[in-house]
């Protein structure tokens, strides 16, 4: 994002049909022998080794493997798989999949979709719904994950949620929490096989004892800027994430695609060091109503989201270079997930031609890291967002961006603050007076980032890197229930279900008259 207006790109285009395709034989690289000689190592570096050696980068979710357990191997020519089976044991399977070598739990079946399955009777499900006890009311966004732990999930637009718990973490503490509700505490062994409901008790979040007309907000956003190193990683970190983007046109869903991806995240004192994204292996519906003349595709999604990670990216409303630009006011002291948190108000001041934010800032009280942030374009910004948002369109399409809505958290783990989810939320009108054309494109995207761990990795192989002009709708596959196996994704809300049952059920009326979406 920086100081120029870069969360995402988008194209308008006439209807258009693209699928690629592509696996790797993996016997080479499964066979290829190498030579560890390491005492004392954690499995991660272990694990670092064989990839160096074998010239492959491995992919594994952290959350199924112990990583920092200390481990010692010693063997020379030994084969790429034979090696990892010594490392790891023979529960895990490893399938190449372009230059990545796919580690996951094995299941008693062969994969069915050219990925490796990751569905295990050592892996623990729950699911359920979070409630309002008072009002009943279900409860969006909230956090279920372990405590001490980078290990969650959270709750969808509904309140439900899904959770698969590698094996390791059964004896730990499973927290659920939100803004405005007091946190509960279970073990995984506690609750119930099959689905519940979760009702959590609200309590005040504005802490009256607090007065904060008389504090700087200037003063806490310097401490904000003054603390990043302490507050946030200093180290590179693997983050695997699950990344949604959905796509309305007039309210009708007509696009859900889906993956699981891995984020480089770059240490947060090097400024030149851009984070770097990867997909691991990803779904998308077919159309689930067809596009009404026009195909809306957003450009570079999951490289763009990470954008909204504005400690890393030291955004305009942080940087104290831009500071004349907005003005800033203390608006109250609120409980946050346990912890007295500071809300800061921002907003444009003065006239001058830049994209400008409006919004609220988060900021623990007891470290000044900003933990949560709200912001959206404001209306002066709208036509750098027409000009900078609009890769391509139709001739004779007008094309006016509406809203730009945004959202980042942060969730401490061993005293760092690491990145948590994010969420775009874009409005366009398109009009075509030729074509009788005026529909509303909505696009949202959600990023949950479900474990992370520190990496010796420097990069990614060029073209396995998700770049910003990549269209993640034309890189991944269809639809599929049972495709995500035991990664922790967040559970689609009622209205996306009902849209993706319609979707599936037409596709199988297509497969057995032996039709193409085209020809339907």
């Amino acid at each position: 994002m920086g100081k120029s207006l870069q969360i995402a790109g988008f194209m308008l285009l006439w209807c258009l049909s693209f699928q690629v395709a592509a696996q790797e034989d993996e016997a080479f690289v499964l066979k290829k022998k190498i030579s560890l000689h390491l005492h004392d190592q954690p499995v991660a570096r272990v694990l670092e080794e064989i990839s160096r050696q074998a010239g492959i980068d491995l992919s594994y979710d952290p959350a199924v493997i112990h990583t920092d357990q200390v481990i010692s191997v010693d063997f020379d020519d030994q084969e790429t798989c034979l090696a990892l089976e010594e490392v790891l044991g023979t529960r895990y399977r490893f399938q190449v999949f372009g230059h990545q070598l796919i580690i996951t739990l094995k299941d008693d079946g062969p994969p069915a979709d050219g990925f490796p399955d990751t569905k295990s009777p050592g892996v623990q499900k729950i699911s359920g719904v979070l409630t309002d006890a008072r009002t009943r009311e279900t409860i969006p966004f909230a956090s279920i994950s372990f405590l001490n732990r980078p290990f969650g999930t959270i709750t969808n637009r509904d309140g439900a949620f899904e959770l698969k718990i590698p094996e390791h973490y059964r004896h730990d503490t499973l927290v659920f929490s939100c803004l405005g509700y007091a946190r509960v505490m279970a073990l995984p062994d506690t609750l119930a096989p099959e689905a519940f409901n979760l009702a959590m008790q609200p309590v005040a979040i504005r802490l009256r004892e607090i007065k904060v007309t008389a504090i700087d907000p200037i003063d806490i956003l310097d401490k904000l800027a003054d603390r990043i190193p302490e507050n946030y990683p200093e180290e590179s970190r693997l983050m695997t994430s699950f990344y949604r983007e959905v796509l309305l046109q007039d309210k009708s869903y007509i696009n859900v695609s889906e993956a699981i991806i891995q984020i480089l995240k770059a240490p947060y004192g090097n400024l030149f060091r851009d984070d770097r994204i990867r997909f691991l292996k990803g779904r998308k519906s077919a159309n689930v109503e067809p596009f009404k003349w026009v195909d809306f595709k957003m450009q570079g999604g999951p490289y763009y989201i990470t954008k909204l990670d504005v400690v890393k990216t030291v955004d305009s409303f942080l940087d104290p270079n831009y500071r004349n630009f907005y003005r800033f006011e203390m608006d109250y002291a609120v409980n946050y997930v346990g912890r007295p948190t500071y809300v800061v108000l921002f907003r444009p001041e003065g006239k001058i031609d830049f994209p400008r934010y409006e919004g609220k800032l988060f900021i623990d009280q007891e470290t000044y890291a900003l933990v949560h942030a709200e912001f959206s374009l404001g209306k002066s910004g709208m036509k750098f967002a027409r000009e900078s948002l609009i890769r391509k369109k139709p001739k004779g399409f007008n094309v006016r961006p509406l809203d730009l809505d945004y959202q980042v958290t942060y969730k401490l783990h061993e005293g760092r603050w690491h990145l948590n989810t994010a969420q775009t939320s874009v409005r366009f009108r398109v009009r075509s007076r030729k074509d009788n054309i005026n529909s509303v494109f909505h696009s949202i995207s959600d990023l949950l980032v479900t474990s992370h761990e520190p990496t010796n990795i420097r990069r990614f192989l060029k073209d396995e890197t998700f770049m910003p002009s990549d269209i993640f709708t034309e890189m991944i596959i269809d639809y599929d229930r049972e495709f995500w196996g035991n990664f922790n994704t967040i559970q689609p809300n009622d209205d996306l279900k009902k849209a993706i049952k319609t979707m599936n059920q037409e596709l199988e009326i297509l497969q057995e008259g032996d039709l193409s979406p085209s020809q339907y």
